[in-house]
C-alpha cells in the first residue's frame, strides 16, 4: 500500500533531499536522457505498462507522450510549462500519470486531482497556481483532498506500482514511442533543444 508521506522510507528521504539540492535543469538525472538506445528494454516495458496507468490527458493530438509527475514537484511544473504551449493543433497529447510520493501533501493533492469532476481542470489548477511556500518547499496549487476515497487510493497505488516495478527514481519521467517503433524515456527536464528533438520524433 502507499506509505504515509509523514513517515517516508530512506529512498524517499533521499529524493526529498535532492529536490532541494538539484538545479533547475532536472531532478536526479540532471536533465540527461536515461534510455536513448533503440529498443531499450526498460523503456519498452514501461511504455507497454502505460495502458494500465491512470492518467490525465492534455491535448488532442495524434502523438502521445506519457509523463510521471508529482503535484509538488518543481521540475514537473517546469516540464508542464514547456509542454503546454506545444499542445496547440493536432500534433500532441500528453498523458500525465499522477504519483503522490514527494511530500506529506503530495498524495492528497494527487487524490484531489483524480477525484475532481474534471480531472484536467484540477490538474491545470495545480500547475497554474504552483508556487513556493515561505519555507521554500515546493507545492502545487490544488487544495489537498480531505478524504482519499478507496478507489482513488487504488488508482494511485497502481501508478506507483508501475513506477517502482520499472526501477524508476526521480520525476518527471517521460516515455514515448519513436517513429521507428522503439521506445525511449527521459528523466528530468529536457532543454528546449532536447524537447524539440523528442517531440519531432514521436510516433
Amino acid at each position: 500500500m502507499i506509505q504515509d508521506a509523514s513517515n517516508p522510507d530512506r529512498s524517499r528521504r533521499r529524493l526529498l533531499g535532492l529536490v532541494g539540492g538539484v538545479g533547475a535543469a532536472g531532478l536526479l538525472a540532471g536533465g540527461l536522457p536515461v534510455a536513448r538506445a533503440a529498443g531499450s528494454a526498460q523503456a519498452a516495458a514501461l511504455l507497454a505498462a502505460m495502458d494500465q496507468a491512470t492518467s490525465i490527458r492534455q491535448g488532442d493530438g495524434r502523438h502521445r507522450l506519457y509523463v510521471f509527475f508529482d503535484p509538488n514537484c518543481p521540475y514537473c511544473h517546469q516540464l508542464y510549462l514547456k509542454l503546454t504551449p506545444r499542445l496547440a493543433g493536432d500534433s500532441l497529447q500528453v498523458h500525465w500519470v499522477a504519483l503522490g510520493m514527494l511530500t506529506a501533501s503530495s498524495l492528497p493533492k494527487a487524490a484531489a486531482i483524480l477525484q475532481a469532476p474534471d480531472r484536467l481542470k484540477a490538474f491545470e489548477t495545480n500547475e497554474h497556481d504552483y508556487d513556493f511556500a515561505a519555507n521554500g518547499q515546493p507545492g502545487g496549487g490544488i487544495l489537498p483532498a480531505a478524504t482519499i476515497e478507496p478507489a482513488t487510493r487504488r488508482l494511485l497505488q497502481r501508478n506507483l506500482d508501475i513506477y517502482q516495478s520499472h526501477k524508476l527514481f526521480g520525476v518527471p519521467v517521460m516515455v514515448w514511442k519513436q517513429r521507428g517503433g522503439q521506445a525511449e524515456m527521459f528523466v528530468g527536464v529536457p532543454s528546449d533543444q532536447q524537447l524539440h528533438a523528442i517531440l519531432a520524433g514521436l510516433a
